[in-house]
């Protein structure tokens, strides 16, 4: 690989991982909302007739943010068949 491109991954892998905290934060909140939901509709979601949209949502957006931030970890790794030569 040329110099150029472990530059741009270490770009990609920097911007995946905020990427991935963002997601992070919007399912942190997500949540929340979602568990106040919960709370005020036990008897309707959860046990009995299955999790709502809003619980599906705040799951989809945790696993985005782990596969996200996980991805860019990833590219930022060091790798001996890329490190450069001086």
């Amino acid at each position: 690989m040329k110099m150029q491109d472990i530059h741009e991954r270490k770009i990609l892998g920097g911007a995946l991982v905020i990427l991935g905290l963002s997601l992070g934060g919007a399912a942190a909140v997500a949540s929340l909302l979602a568990l106040d939901h919960m709370a005020m509709t036990a008897a309707m979601c959860g046990p009995t007739l299955g999790h709502c949209v809003r619980c599906v949502a705040a799951a989809s957006l945790w696993v985005a943010a782990l596969g996200t931030a996980g991805s860019g970890l990833f590219l930022l790794r060091p790798r001996p068949a890329l490190l450069q030569t001086a």
